[in-house]
């Protein structure tokens, strides 16, 4: 008898472990795998400095909307003047670089500021050409010369009658970008597209996305054709 009650006694245990240890099992199986978050972008540009392209006549500065030309290979397309500002007409007092350089002091933070652009445009393959200009060793991109873009800094040039672009080495933090020269390389035969220029002003690399797009506040957008073919 008492071996009987044992053996039931045994066989009740190892039937409530194996309940227990079954439900173990179950509660495992609906525990949720954890997702991983992605994580929130949290950037904010409090930067809204003005910044336009200006065509210059005599004393007077005009912002560009759209630029109607005739592109020919070999020639300048144009000098765009560059100010810290969107009004469509500026009367300079002085020489412009010196102009520049006293409207340029005046903005909060100049000293962590700096120019830069992006030119778009079509090529005859149908190839979209994209890239930014942040200095003078990315104005001109290799196997890519269709147009030829050249760096100007004025301020530093106030006391000189002739002066030329700013080359690589020359450049540092003390350089400022008063006007933009773009040259028509293969741009009269390549460009099958109006030609998007974009100047802007950052202050760190967390103003351009992911696909290097600037996405600040401080901007101005002009277009350039070809009265020949794309205006």
């Amino acid at each position: 008898m008492k071996k009987l009650f044992l053996l039931i006694m045994i066989m009740l245990l190892v039937g409530c472990n194996s309940a227990k240890e079954k439900n173990i099992e179950e509660v495992k199986t609906i525990i949720p795998e954890e997702v991983e978050e992605e994580p929130i972008d949290t950037y904010f540009d409090e930067n809204n400095t003005p910044i336009g392209l200006y065509v210059q006549e005599g004393n007077i500065l005009n912002l560009v909307h759209e630029y109607k030309t005739n592109i020919v290979d070999g020639t300048d397309i144009e000098v765009f003047g560059i100010y810290p500002s969107n009004d469509e007409s500026i009367k300079l007092n002085n020489r412009y670089g010196i102009d520049f350089y006293n409207k340029w002091i005046s903005i909060p933070n100049y000293d962590k500021l700096k120019i830069g652009f992006s030119i778009k445009f079509t090529i005859d393959t149908g190839e979209q050409i994209a890239y930014n200009i942040l200095d003078p060793e990315t104005a001109i991109q290799p196997g890519k010369e269709f147009i030829l873009a050249y760096l100007y800094d004025d301020y530093a040039n106030r006391n000189s009658n002739w002066y030329s672009h700013i080359e690589q080495y020359q450049y540092n933090d003390e350089s400022l970008f008063t006007a933009l020269k773009l040259y028509a390389n293969y741009a009269e035969t390549g460009i099958v597209s109006k030609i998007t220029l974009t100047i802007f002003t950052y202050d760190g690399l967390d103003d351009f996305d992911e696909n290097n797009e600037y996405r600040g506040n401080s901007s101005y957008t002009i277009t350039i054709c070809d009265i020949e073919k794309t205006c």
